[in-house]
């Protein structure tokens, strides 16, 4: 039978949420693969208590950054679909895509300063006021260190958020499907080698910093 283009089917359906599902997947495992080693650690329950505190600053920065995700997956799509008038005309495309390519550099100079202003926040109530977070005094000590690598971690996913709201705006999802896959296969083995050194909770969190390094380089 005939359809509308824009009618969706299960293949189509299929083809946008399994890449989508592979980054969401890819995410929520790699926080538990870090539960999982913070846990292992010596100095509990004060060091997996440090890790929970890093762990929830975290999600409360996140959404600061994920919104400009969602703004690149809102208009990023009116600069790189062509009116029809205008398809075929190499100096039309040319100006399109090189206002598709303005607007996520000034997304991404947005993410950078959003991302350094909420790390500064959540990195500071680590370093000088962890009574907001816990009255414990052995896991305000335990949490400390983990002030600047926390506050790097935040910084650097800035950019990993900006990057994946263009990617789904322009459908090169197995890319970022394939980028997540990559990334989160690799996490495990260097977080098991962590948890067996019994080292301090803080290698857990640098090696969650260069995980969101290893992302961010890949989409640039």
């Amino acid at each position: 039978t005939n359809r509308t283009p824009d009618e969706i089917t299960a293949r189509t359906f299929l083809k946008f949420a399994a890449p989508v599902l592979t980054l969401i997947l890819g995410k929520i495992s790699a926080f538990g693969f870090m539960t999982n080693a913070a846990a292992g650690l010596p100095g509990q329950p004060a060091t997996l208590a440090a890790h929970q505190i890093a762990l929830s600053l975290f999600f409360f920065a996140s959404p600061f950054l994920e919104v400009i995700s969602q703004i690149a997956q809102a208009f990023l799509p009116t600069y790189t679909v062509l009116p029809k008038e205008e398809r075929g005309r190499k100096a039309d495309v040319a100006e399109w895509q090189a206002a598709s390519e303005k607007f996520v550099f000034r997304l991404e100079k947005v993410g950078l300063a959003v991302g350094a202003l909420i790390a500064s926040v959540v990195g500071s109530i680590v370093a000088f006021a962890p009574g907001i977070v816990t009255k414990d005094a052995g896991v305000q000590a335990a949490a400390k260190p983990l002030a600047l690598i926390l506050a790097a971690g935040v910084s650097l996913t800035a950019p990993v958020a900006v990057s994946e709201g263009a990617l789904i705006a322009r459908k090169e999802l197995t890319y970022l499907a394939g980028v997540y896959f990559i990334s989160t296969a690799l996490l495990p083995p260097v977080l098991r080698r962590i948890r067996s050194g019994g080292g301090p909770v803080s290698q857990v969190w640098i090696c969650f910093a260069l995980f969101q390094l290893f992302r961010s380089s890949c989409f640039l």
